[in-house]
């Protein structure tokens, strides 16, 4: 008898460790990543649409759906939606400052709190991702306290939580003059609940990593007079201090150009540019995460498209 359960236990052994090679770490996965283009976006951002289709990521993030020289308007807002709408996996929009903060009307008076309004209204209506295979969100707006901050949401895939938080690049929204700052500093006490709750749900699930995807990097101090992501890194520095995970920062400011991952102990800092980041997750391993670069473009060739699992 138990020599027929060693020879059972022996071959579903074997049998599990052929399977894992055959497809690669258990558990493992990947997904993109990319910024706005500074111009061009409508052209550039149908290009990097069309080189997914031969692509399997379980989900793709967009930073922001316009640069910040484009309309403001209803129009470009909902054509932009149906586009990513088209895109055939899970799509995932993460507010940036290029969606409205840059917004003023026919007369050059700033609107950009109105626009953000409706940008909630447009973009973040329902309970589940752009795409059309969609999948379920779970969003701040819940909370009726936060019920205006549709775009920060979070999901799961595996043992990883992944989360947006609103973060313009432009410091943040900070305004200088003074009397401005009402949408900056409700912004803040929301953002800084959100995280509390990222966090929180993530110990409870165990999970070994947090991504947050934001348009500005926290981390990136700048030498203003008034540094509009101080509150917010001094959150989530507290909040590391406490969870046992990695969390990775992916955001927009990286210029055209994105870099590898910067690790300062469990934290982890990524920019993306405006061609896609591919972004592969491997739980098992001691990083986690690792960035596999698109291939370059070839003299007189079309770019290659990116590498599927």
């Amino acid at each position: 008898m138990k020599k027929w359960i060693l020879f059972v236990l022996l071959t579903f052994g074997v049998i599990s460790t052929c399977f894992a090679s055959k497809n690669g770490q258990a558990g493992s996965f990947y997904f993109i990543a990319m910024d706005q283009p500074a111009s061009n976006n409508h052209v550039q951002l149908k290009k990097e649409l069309s080189r997914l289709k031969n692509t399997n990521p379980e989900f793709i993030v967009l930073n922001g759906i316009k640069s910040n020289a484009e309309s403001c308007g209803d129009d470009l807002y909902t054509e932009r939606k149906e586009l990513l709408n088209d895109v055939n996996r899970p799509v995932i929009v993460s507010l940036a400052g290029g969606d409205w903060v840059y917004c003023k009307n026919s007369r050059g008076n700033p609107v950009s709190v109105e626009r953000l309004r409706r940008l909630r209204e447009i973009l973040f209506d329902s309970g589940h991702s752009l795409g059309n295979q969609p999948i379920n969100l779970t969003r701040q707006s819940l909370s009726n306290r936060f019920s205006a901050y549709s775009e920060n949401f979070y999901w799961s895939h595996g043992p990883v939580l992944f989360a947006t938080l609103h973060l313009p690049a432009n410091n943040n929204n900070y305004l200088a003059a003074a009397g401005r700052n009402n949408e900056f500093e409700d912004r803040t006490i929301a953002n800084k609940n959100w995280l509390d709750l990222v966090f929180r749900q993530a110990t409870r699930e165990h999970a070994k990593a947090i991504v947050l995807f934001t348009d500005g990097n926290p981390y990136n101090v700048k030498t203003a007079s008034r540094d509009g992501f101080s509150e917010i890194r001094q959150k989530l520095n507290t909040l590391l201090s406490h969870y046992s995970g990695r969390v990775l920062i992916i955001h927009g400011q990286s210029g055209p150009i994105p870099k590898d991952i910067v690790w300062k102990g469990k934290l982890g800092l990524a920019g993306v540019g405006s061609i896609w980041t591919r972004f592969n997750v491997t739980p098992n391993s001691g990083a986690i995460f690792r960035i596999q670069q698109a291939a370059p473009k070839k003299q007189g060739k079309q770019k290659k498209a990116i590498r599927t699992r």
